[in-house]
């Protein structure tokens, strides 16, 4: 039974997009992320990184991967990554996981014709739609998020 469980975590870990060895290809799968100075959330950042960018392995710690480009050496945080060759892309960009909600609407053919459409065969609902595109479309800068997560007590000071 424990060497079952055993295999069962190392297949695991073979088939996630997890980098294991140093030089493999990275892809960026968030829309935008920032390469760190340090390997914390909110360390200085050395530049802004997009969906697609492609990266190279140094080393990983933690959660945290120490990775290079061309001209650029900084800290990613594993999730903002893919090791994989082919990452799935989605309407947003390259990604490879999907909350049950868009995969719902995949299922049901839900994309930005099928969005289109309805709007206009349900015009009572444009002012919920307008009211979902600007939720969407707001960002939060990172000041501000580190500001929140400070006085709510979820972040010390200095981390």
């Amino acid at each position: 039974m424990k060497l079952a469980l055993v295999l069962l975590a190392f297949v695991g870990l073979l088939a996630s997009g997890t980098p294991q060895e140093p030089g493999a290809t990275l892809t960026v799968t968030r829309k935008t992320t920032k390469l760190r100075e340090q390997k914390r959330l909110f360390a200085p950042a050395v530049a802004e990184l997009h969906e697609g960018d492609k990266l190279a392995l140094e080393r990983k710690e933690g959660a945290w991967l120490a990775v290079i480009s061309a001209k650029l050496h900084g800290w990613l945080h594993e999730t903002d990554v893919s090791s994989k060759p082919e990452v799935r892309l989605s309407g947003e960009g390259v990604r490879e996981n999907y909350s049950a909600s868009e995969t719902a609407a995949a299922r049901k053919g839900f994309n930005p014709e099928v969005e289109k459409e309805y709007r206009t065969r349900k015009p009572e609902l444009e002012a919920a739609f307008r009211l979902v595109d600007r939720l969407q479309a707001r960002e939060v800068g990172e000041d501000e998020l580190r500001a929140f997560l400070i006085a709510g007590g979820l972040l010390r000071e200095g981390q």
